[in-house]
Order: structure tokens, then C-alpha cells, then sequence
């Protein structure tokens, strides 16, 4: 759905897979053209962020659970907002909701086709990874993915643990917009002109 960009990728021993999905995700939202330099000006503000935070040794370590690739958005956000005029909103539609497959499937499709980016964890026995997600093809996942992943077959998929080979993380499906900063007009009244008797 991108036109041929590629998505930045990410070191190939480093766990900085949630923050080159975020990064990615701006990029689908319409920052297509986001040259390099600015998206690593984006990138070390993030870091930035996480080093004050004192969560970048977690990050680097561990990789980013949901609570942190949320506070990764939320640098993303400020950062936007500063350079940009840019209002990133987000959602976890699945939080505490069941819903089979195909319907989920549906609905990121649906997402994509609205603009707006769904950014997904999949996890496997050696992987556990943040990707964006980039449309259906055909029995195929397409994904705009930082690292070695530019799909996943529908059948090698499920959002039940053990259910196949990898596990759609339903609980931290993140859906993404971007839109431009309103910013609210202060009303003044008009002076109010009075009669004044001679």
C-alpha cells in the first residue's frame, strides 16, 4: 500500500524493534517522505527519552513490553507535535476484547484502508518482535517490518498461544493516527459600543 518506500530497519542483534515500528508507522500515516536525517533527529529524541526515563537499558536488554512501546509513542507524539504540528493518537482496540481471526484481520484491513497504521506483536518460540502492519495479499500478511519479516502467511498465524507458529499479541495491537494540531482560537468579545446622552 506504501509507494516503494522502504521501512528503516533496524540493527540486526539490537531490540529496537518498537521503536522502527512507531518510527515506521509515522511514515505510513502520511511522514512518508520523512527524510532520514529527520527521522533520526525523531529517533534520538526518542532515545533521548528513554535514557531520562531511565527505561533505555530495558529497551536495549529486553526489548519493549506493552506499557513501554506505549510511553515510545508518547515520545514519538511530543516529538511530532514540536516539529511537526502533528497531532499521533492511539488505540488499543483489543484490550479486553475477544474476537475471532478472520474478523480481526477484517478489521486491521479496514485501518489500513482508513490511512491510519496498526502497529502488531507477534511473538514465536525465538522471536518476540514489533511490526506494522501493511494490508492483505492474497493468504499473506504484508507487513513493513524493520527486520527479516515482509509477510506472514495466514495459516502460520493465530491470536491463540500454541495455535501456530507465530502468536498475534491481540492485547498489543496498537492502531495509529496521525492529523494536523488544532490548536483552540481564544473568543474575544466585541467591544460594545454604548449610546452616551448628551
Amino acid at each position: 500500500m506504501l509507494r516503494d518506500i522502504k521501512p528503516y530497519k533496524q540493527g540486526a542483534l539490537s531490540r529496537w524493534c518498537s521503536v522502527y515500528a512507531v518510527i515506521n508507522a509515522v511514515r505510513m500515516l502520511g511522514l512518508e517522505l520523512l527524510p532520514s536525517h529527520k527521522a533520526q533527529d525523531m529517533y534520538d529524541y526518542v532515545s533521548g527519552q528513554l535514557y531520562v526515563y531511565d527505561a533505555l537499558n530495558d529497551v536495549v536488554q529486553y526489548g519493549a513490553d506493552g506499557a513501554r512501546i506505549e510511553q515510545i509513542i508518547q515520545f514519538a507524539r511530543d516529538y511530532l507535535k514540536t516539529v511537526y504540528k502533528k497531532e499521533l493518537t492511539f488505540i488499543r482496540p483489543f484490550y479486553n476484547n475477544r474476537i475471532f481471526f478472520d474478523k480481526l484481520l477484517d478489521y486491521m484491513q479496514q485501518q489500513r484502508e482508513q490511512n491510519k497504521a496498526v502497529i502488531i506483536r507477534i511473538r514465536s518460540a525465538d522471536l518476540d518482535h514489533y511490526s506494522v502492519f501493511d494490508g492483505m495479499k492474497g493468504n499473506k500478511l504484508k507487513l513493513f517490518d524493520s527486520d527479516h519479516l515482509p509477510y506472514i502467511k495466514v495459516n502460520d498465524i493465530s491470536h491463540i498461544k500454541d495455535d501456530a507458529k507465530f502468536q498475534l499479541l491481540i492485547r498489543q495491537l496498537y492502531v495509529l493516527e496521525l492529523c494536523n494540531l488544532t490548536i483552540p482560537r481564544m473568543h474575544s468579545k466585541k467591544p460594545v459600543k454604548s449610546k452616551s446622552n448628551p
